[in-house]
């Protein structure tokens, strides 16, 4: 950032606790930072009569927090051996989620799969060329996810003749906001046009527009700007906002989810808020 830029407010959506580096190096560079959830993140009862990891050649995790879920309930509740089957496969969408596999030192390295981290798009659509590409033809999958969620990647791998199960360990309710972020919020969508907004999953999305109109700002939110991490997040905010603007939105930039990607981008769109 230039030393003469505006003051620009950032609002990082995504759950508490889940934005690694990027809060600290944006307000290093000047911006002013909140952290204002979208959504929270509540773990949910896993019945023990699930099956384990055995019984599937590949299991789905759809985000770090389904990671560390299921290796918690599945390693909890081991009598005896817990150690990973070498002939189930982890996968995962993005970079971040196989990492929290690697972090937890449960899943040997070749078990774990997933799109390298320079693909263009890391999503359901990536994982399954990469299973593609190894050669591997699952005939039992598990999705360890929210209460909802990749129902695309579920239909595909079906097409294909596997068995698809669903294991829900948390789900997304809408985040409480303290009245200080709420207010944050209303103030800067005074001026929106210096505010950006990081969008990380169209649930999140839908949400924050149903919080905004609460607060009666959901009319200004078109004119901020927007960081979205997949073009579906980004079309998401477009039908959300189409009664709202005749324009549409206009600044909005999509990036892969490392923190690296993310800091990049907010920063090419607070340099276009800041020009006069």
């Amino acid at each position: 950032m230039q030393p003469d830029t505006p003051a620009v407010q950032v609002f990082l959506t995504r759950p508490a606790g889940r934005n690694g580096t990027v809060p600290e190096r944006l307000t290093a560079a000047g911006l002013n930072v909140h952290e204002v959830p979208a959504l929270e993140l509540r773990p949910i009862p896993v019945a023990d009569t699930a099956p384990g990891p055995g019984a599937y050649d590949v299991i789905v995790f759809v985000s770090r927090y389904a990671v560390q879920r299921y290796l918690q309930w599945q390693f909890e509740r081991a009598a005896t051996d817990s150690s990973w089957p070498v002939s189930t496969f982890a996968a995962t969408v993005g970079a971040s989620s196989a990492q929290a596999l690697i972090d937890s030192g449960l899943v040997p390295s070749p078990c774990i799969v997933h799109p390298p981290a320079d693909t263009p798009a890391q999503d359901s659509e990536a994982l399954l060329a990469e299973l593609n590409c190894r050669g591997i033809e699952p005939r039992r999958v598990l999705i360890v996810r929210g209460t909802q969620g990749r129902e695309w990647l579920a239909e595909a791998l079906a097409q294909r003749g596997a068995q698809i199960d669903f294991l829900p360990v948390y789900e997304r309710v809408p985040a409480h906001w303290p009245q200080h972020l709420a207010s944050s919020l209303v103030e800067a969508l005074r001026s929106p046009e210096l505010s950006v907004f990081l969008l990380t999953s169209s649930e999140g999305v839908r949400a924050m527009a149903r919080r905004l109109e609460d607060l009666g700002v959901l009319a200004h939110w078109a004119d901020a700007g927007f960081v979205a991490l997949h073009e579906r997040i980004g079309a998401t905010l477009q039908s959300v906002l189409a009664s709202q603007s005749d324009t549409g939105v206009r600044r909005l930039k999509l990036c892969m989810p490392d923190d690296d990607s993310i800091v990049e981008a907010i920063h090419a769109v607070a340099r276009q808020a800041a020009k006069p």
